[in-house]
């Protein structure tokens, strides 16, 4: 072969080769997916092997007799007469066109289990039993009074629970029937809606105006439930209407005004049926001019209240001014009062904010422990719940609940503490503790039978007693008034001290 022409042949093998190698590149698939490799042991994944016992088990650590269980999600089983062996399934219908039969009505489910982690806190595990305990004290409908079932609908809410003829009936579905005290019904009607029974002996019905309305609204109760009351039906709604047009000055405001935070946005006036005008911020302003120390249960509830109002304020304002910043710098101020009297065992001082005392009687030391707590509960922003004074408080309100579970213990007092625990399991948890509260509404109790109505009650109370009701009964009225001496305000606390 010829030199030139052997240059030439060698020249077009190069040329084509690296025609070629350029071509492949250029038709490169993209990037390779990475092939793991089986060899080597995966880092940081753990075994896990599930039991039929583990799908039983509950969420949390013990379980409350009285609480909820999830229901098992029931599971439709094929219907073997439209379903044969080999046979081709019926394709979908396309998106956007309707199916043929009609679908099935169903009863509402309960909801689905949270992702709640498993509670490995020892003080959320006693918290959760210091509840489970206190639903064993169950009340009866025809032997307590209104005043201790209402307490119990604010410590236990929607779970909370009575005897009825031997049957375990739902509480707030009992008293939406209706029911009836020693010939007084629980609610009566009012030319401006409705409200609960007013005072009329200790221990009956309201101890303050609206109590029971500030009750159900810790409770959660919907501002359309209705309770019967004679031949009439009165709505929470009703009540708040009731509520606004009686406000003034010369009765105690501390629960129209716990309510009314829970109810009504911040910013809500009104104008009474005196012709005053009235608001959430007046309202705040009356509370602060009473003194906590010469109020009830040591002033804890008027501090709850206005602690809720500034609550009320911040979810819709982010700036505290005016009144406003006030409330908070006074809700502030006494909470550390309470952290500075706290004795060694967690209880908080037995004079409230009086001065340090001990109480080594339980009734004594659970309910001014629980009036303080509830109040701290509502005080406190959420960086602070986890000091270590706020769970030794949390800490010995459990233990004393769970210790004296036998041993009889005032209604009043018991339940504002057992509250606190609520609203401190609904700050740390609130998934969980949300989850609880749908449980309790979907749980399917015994129905309550219809109490007896008294009919024509309402308008004639109205007219004999409301005068001396409000006028002359002394926790009715605030308890800032000048013209009372020092000595008469001094037997008013002792007396009426008791009424939590």
């Amino acid at each position: 072969m010829q030199p030139h022409l052997w240059i030439k042949c060698s020249t077009l093998i190069v040329f084509t080769t690296i025609s070629q190698i350029a071509c492949d590149l250029q038709g490169a698939s993209g990037p390779q997916l990475l092939v793991p490799d089986l060899k080597s042991a995966p880092n940081g994944i753990r075994q896990v092997t599930t039991i039929p016992e583990d799908m039983e088990a509950p969420v949390v650590a013990r379980k409350p007799d009285f609480s909820i269980e999830a229901q098992k999600p029931e599971l439709l089983a094929d219907d073997p007469s439209e379903k044969k062996a080999g046979s081709v399934p019926e394709p979908k219908p396309f998106p956007g066109i309707a199916s043929k039969s009609s679908p099935e009505m169903k009863k509402p489910e309960p909801p689905k289990a949270p992702p709640v982690p498993e509670i490995v806190d020892p003080l959320d595990k006693l918290v959760d039993e210091a509840i489970e305990v206190s639903h064993r004290r169950m009340l009866s409908t025809n032997v307590h009074t209104p005043w201790q079932i209402a307490h119990g609908i604010l410590a236990l809410r929607w779970e909370y629970t009575l005897y009825q003829n031997n049957k375990r009936i739902r509480a707030i579905d009992w008293i939406s029937t209706g029911p009836s005290f020693r010939g007084r019904p629980w609610f009566i009607t009012t030319p401006h809606g409705g409200k609960g029974h007013p005072f009329t002996e200790p221990y009956a019905f309201e101890g303050h105006p609206n109590q029971f309305l500030a009750f159900y609204a810790m409770a959660g109760i919907p501002i359309d439930h209705q309770f019967k009351t004679g031949e009439k039906t009165i709505s929470i709604a009703d009540m708040i209407s009731n509520a606004k047009a009686e406000v003034n000055t010369n009765e105690e405001i501390t629960w129209t005004l716990w309510a009314f935070s829970r109810y009504l946005p911040w910013d809500t006036e009104w104008v009474s049926d005196r012709q005053e005008e009235w608001s959430m911020e007046k309202l705040v302003r009356a509370q602060m001019q009473s003194e906590p120390t010469k109020s009830a249960c040591g002033g804890t509830h008027g501090l709850f209240a206005t602690a809720s109002a500034v609550n009320c304020y911040l979810k819709d304002q982010k700036q505290l001014r005016g009144t406003w910043l006030e409330a908070s710098m006074r809700v502030r101020q006494y909470a550390e009062y309470a952290r500075s009297m706290q004795n060694r065992d967690g209880s908080f001082s037995s004079k409230y904010f009086e001065g340090p005392e001990y109480a080594s009687d339980v009734n004594k030391r659970v309910s001014t422990t629980g009036h303080t707590l509830e109040f701290i509960m509502e005080a406190l922003p959420q960086n602070r719940l986890d000091e270590q004074w706020v769970r030794s408080a949390v800490y010995r309100i459990a233990t004393d609940l769970i210790e004296y579970k036998s041993q009889p213990l005032e209604p009043g007092g018991m339940y504002h503490a057992i509250d606190s625990l609520v609203i401190y399991r609904e700050r740390t948890r609130p998934d969980y503790a949300k989850y609880l509260e749908e449980l309790a509404k979907h749980k399917d109790f015994e129905k309550p039978e219809p109490s007896d109505q008294i009919i024509g009650y309402s308008k004639r109370f109205l007219q004999q007693q409301n005068a001396a009701q409000y006028n002359h009964q002394p926790q009715y009225r605030q308890n800032n008034s000048s013209n009372e001496d020092t000595s008469r305000q001094a037997r008013r606390r002792g007396l009426f001290s008791r009424y939590k």
